[in-house]
Formats: structure tokens, sequence, C-alpha cells
């Protein structure tokens, strides 16, 4: 069997690899490419091993490229029949090292986020011909990159996915009146508008205003006057998001117009558990909500609109019963986390 090494933007806790049932935590994506193929695995637990790691994870999260990650599975690359970094922090810069450095290995890389810095680096140093292929999560991120300049046959989408095992309806929790939940990394969610929104509405937001615990977040602070019906918490496990997701009566999820599929860990969350979502219309989440069937969709920046959309659900609560329904059938039906860990392994097989 061919070996793969893996550069994965992501770091796990000593009990979630001992963890056999995930009744804590969610399956990972990486950890699931074990049961088909011969992976290596090199994360963010690398940087704990040396102080040189320690100050490359202070260093990167101020330039946003996984520099030190890259160098490891750059000196050990010979090793292995395939390179698959699972983010553009990683894949840009070990790009920029084939470029420089050009190598016949096969190199596959996914983009998960984007930037105007990004796109700069990748046009002008033409990193699209060191990539062998390229995996994106939603179709305007395809078509964003065809128009860069990036062959059309080596681009594949792979719809990202989460665990719906883990997520799943709750039967012993109840939902609380008048409950909205929000969460993500402030970089990417627009909660200016979604506060404004819900301010002097009789419902009580939360909004867990972080990314996972070990993400490479710069500023956790909202800059803006939290109303008294809002309540701000951080780096929550994943038992407890899912707990707060089903006492919600639905989830907000108020994100900038971005290509990429933004937003779309919440939204896919939120219906794994059943619960409708009121989502900004971005362009790189169109593929994973279904405006009134699986939740609504409402113009970016717009506060005024949001808040129709939140009393409308409030005030209808059997039309965010449906939706919710909806979402998880959906869910089941096209966005499991088999399919999409099948899809990945697919791509790398026919990339070696």
């Amino acid at each position: 069997m061919e070996k793969i090494l893996v550069l994965a933007t992501a770091e796990l806790k000593p009990d979630q690899l001992r963890e056999a049932t995930y009744t804590n935590h969610p399956r990972v994506d990486y950890l699931e490419l074990h049961r088909y193929l011969d992976i290596h695995v090199l994360d963010y637990g690398v940087y704990n091993r040396t102080w040189m790691g320690r100050f490359f994870r202070y260093l990167e999260t101020q330039v946003r490229s996984d520099l030190y990650l890259t160098w490891l599975g750059w000196i050990i690359q010979h090793n292995y029949d395939l390179v698959f970094t699972m983010s553009e922090r990683s894949g840009i810069p070990f790009a920029g090292l084939r470029r420089l450095l050009p190598s016949r290995k096969p190199f596959v890389t996914m983009f998960q986020s984007w930037s105007e810095r990004q796109e700069f680096v990748i046009t002008k140093l033409n990193l699209f011909s060191t990539m062998d292929a390229i995996a994106v999560h939603c179709r305007s991120m395809k078509n964003h990159l065809i128009s860069l300049g990036a062959p059309e046959n080596r681009i594949h989408i792979l719809p990202y996915t989460t665990d719906q095992r883990f997520f799943t309806p709750l039967s012993n929790v109840a939902q609380s009146s008048g409950l909205i939940i929000a969460a993500g990394e402030t970089r990417s969610r627009d909660y200016r508008t979604l506060i404004s929104a819900v301010e002097n509405l009789p419902v009580k937001l939360v909004a867990a205003a972080s990314g996972p615990w070990y993400a490479r977040e710069k500023n956790h602070n909202l800059h803006v006057n939290l109303p008294e019906n809002v309540q701000l918490v951080k780096h929550l496990p994943r038992r407890e998001l899912r707990k707060l997701y089903a006492q919600a009566n639905f989830i907000a999820v108020p994100v900038y117009d971005q290509i990429f599929s933004a937003g779309v860990t919440s939204i896919l969350e939120a219906g794994c558990m059943e619960r409708a979502v009121i989502v900004t219309r971005s362009r790189g989440i169109l593929d994973f909500v279904v405006d009134g069937e699986t939740g609504i969709l409402v113009e970016p920046g717009n506060a005024q609109a949001m808040r129709e959309a939140i009393c409308y659900l409030v005030s209808r609560p059997e039309e965010a019963r449906r939706m919710g329904k909806n979402a998880r059938v959906r869910i089941e039906a096209q966005f499991t986390l088999e399919n999409y860990v099948e899809k990945m392994v697919q791509l790398l097989q026919s990339s070696i």
C-alpha cells in the first residue's frame, strides 16, 4: 500500500486520541483516513515538542502560515509516495518550496479559506503549476480558482462535513425558549450585525465567538458593546457546544460574503442537531443551505433582515422544527463524514 504524508491544520487532545466511542469528541477526518490508507500525520502537536516549535507557533499566528509544520513535512517527504496538505496554511508554503526546488512526488492540497494575500502569492509565483490536485469545499471556490488560472481538471469539490454521529439530537435536553446560539471565530463572523439585530428583542443570544482550543486566533475581542440579552463565551468543549445546540431554538451564522465556505461548520453542526439556521447569503455557503427549507438566508450586513428572520422563527417554532428536521435529512443524504472521507480517499488514490 502506498504511504501518504498528511499535514493537518489541527491538534488533538490526548483524551481524544484514546477515545474509542467518541462520546466527548467528534470523529476527526484525518484519523478516519487511517481506516483506508497508510498515512502518517503531522499536526499542531509537533509544535509542543521543541522550543523552536513553540516559538514558531507564536510567529505563525501573526503570519497565518504553518511554516514550521511545512518544513518538517518537506524534510521527510522522501519517505512517502504522496504529500497531502489539508489547508492553505501549509499548502501554499509547501507549493512555494516545490516551485523553488522542483519535485516529481505527487502533491495534493486542500483550500479551506482564502485571502487577498494568499491569492497574490499564488498567482505571482504561479504556484498552481506545482499542485497535482486541489480540493475545495464549495462551487464558488472552484470557480474562483479556475478564474485565476488553475486547471479545471485538477480542482475537486469535497463538500465539507462534520460528524453526524456526535452531533445528533439529544432527547434528554429540553429547548430553552428564545435561545439563539452563534459560534465561530470573530475574523470570519459579522457579529456586529447579529448583535444589532437581537438588541431589545425578547431573546437571549449566546455567542461562542472563538474557534477550537488550538485555533491560531490573533484577536478574540468583538469590539462592540454587548446588550443585556447577549452573552459571550469562548473555547467551549465540543460536548458543551452540542448541548447548547440542543437547547437552542435555532442557530445564527452571520458571516461576511466570502468565496470560501466560512460558517459551514456551524451550519452543519446545527443541521445535525435538527436546528434551523439563519445565515448570511455568502457565496461560499450556498451549497449547504436551502433557503426556506433548511434555513433562512439574509443579505450580508443587513441587520434589519436578520432581525426579521429571527422574529419569524421565534414566532413560528413549528417552522424552525421543520427546517431543522429537513437539514438533518439532507446531511444524512449528502454530507456524512463517511462520504467526505471516502471522497478524500478516492482523490488521494487517483493522484498517486
